[in-house]
């Protein structure tokens, strides 16, 4: 994992916070919460949210990492933290039905990556949850790392997936691998030819791009929309090193056309999830990342009502899949509009322009 969290602690805290105001610090889940938030890189907020309740919070109110509006951080604000994070166990739990059809396990993780914060709902065990919140601009800018890679973004993100995993070890548990954390380092050779490469859609050069970025180990679909239709389309699905453990009852086309309806759908699942995350997190949300116990789905916005699809179904390439979304989102979004990124971070959540 070349971005673990290491050994190290926020400095210059001058303020920090808990909900309710007195926790029992004893106890060994609140423990771990309290090493994680005070931990260097860790998100400013973390929450725990259990069958429908929410249990307690900590916060990180002041610090030099926190480069955000400071209104971000006050105490004040922990009752619109609370309901978007219920919101947000609320959403995780409809779209993990939502997706069983997909038959690649339970929704085990979930980033809502706008360009003011980022908002981390991790699955301990079904419906109890870890909730981190990091504040920090989220926005990839010219020269720099696309959306996955912005460094204090990766971060929390790795320390709310370690969290959930002190959390299980805590329960006898072993760990989900979210993230694809634990294998983020693994490689895999380039793929040789795609003898069973599908491609579909008017757009051929978005088509080229989109086929240059499979990889039966990494990415296996990948779909742009653009004002509700499909752009482009190319997949692996029917490639055997993709279809491997698939029941030989389902065909590729089956899945294909699941993932199909999925995407074309997905500007909505967006917008759900934009209303969630409003009370929490200011601007547009950039990026989306619904990870599951064999894979994840990933949507990029490229611009308004204009978008990027992409799936993996193997778990120990999740960030490395990302990574690879996060370059061609980039490529895409410089096609179409000279480079330019998306403006307005410190706009507030506007859920109808995702």
């Amino acid at each position: 994992m070349r971005d673990q969290p290491g050994p190290g602690s926020r400095t210059g805290i001058r303020e920090q916070w808990q909900w309710p105001p007195t926790l029992d610090t004893a106890d060994h889940e609140i423990e771990a919460f309290q090493d994680q938030v005070f931990s260097a890189g860790a998100p400013d907020h973390l929450a725990k949210h259990n069958d429908g309740v929410y249990e307690f919070a900590l916060g990180v109110l002041d610090g030099p990492e926190q480069d955000q509006d400071p209104a971000c951080h006050s105490e004040s604000r922990q009752p619109l933290y609370q309901a978007a994070g219920e919101q947000m166990a609320f959403t995780m739990g409809a779209l993990d039905a939502r997706l069983d059809d997909a038959r690649t396990g339970r929704l085990i993780r979930m980033v809502v990556h706008a360009q003011g914060a980022a908002m981390y709902t991790v699955a301990i065990v079904p419906s109890n949850y870890v909730l981190g919140i990091k504040f920090t601009c989220g926005e990839a800018v010219a020269g720099g790392p696309p959306l996955p890679r912005i460094g204090k973004i990766r971060k929390a993100d790795q320390y709310t997936c370690s969290l959930s995993d002190k959390l299980r070890k805590q329960l006898g548990l072993g760990t989900l691998n979210p993230g694809g954390w634990h294998t983020e380092d693994q490689w895999h050779p380039p793929p040789g030819d795609l003898p069973r490469l599908h491609r579909q859609g008017p757009d051929a050069a978005v088509g080229d791009r989109l086929a240059a970025a499979l990889h039966p180990r990494s990415l296996s679909y990948l779909a742009r929309f653009r004002r509700g239709g499909m752009v482009a389309e190319a997949d692996l699905l029917a490639d055997p090193r993709v279809a491997y453990g698939r029941s030989p009852n389902i065909t590729a086309e089956e899945v294909r056309l699941y993932y199909r309806r999925l995407s074309g759908g997905f500007a909505e699942y967006a917008r759900q999830l934009a209303r969630a995350a409003r009370d929490a997190v200011r601007g547009r949300v950039l990026r989306i990342v619904l990870d599951v116990e064999q894979g994840a789905v990933y949507y990029y916005r490229l611009g308004p009502a204009d978008y990027l699809i992409g799936v993996t179904i193997v778990q120990e390439s999740v960030s490395q899949a990302d990574d690879t979304m996060g370059e061609l989102a980039t490529a895409l979004a410089g096609d179409a509009d000279g480079g330019g990124r998306n403006a307005g971070a410190n706009a507030r959540v506007n859920p109808e322009s995702n």
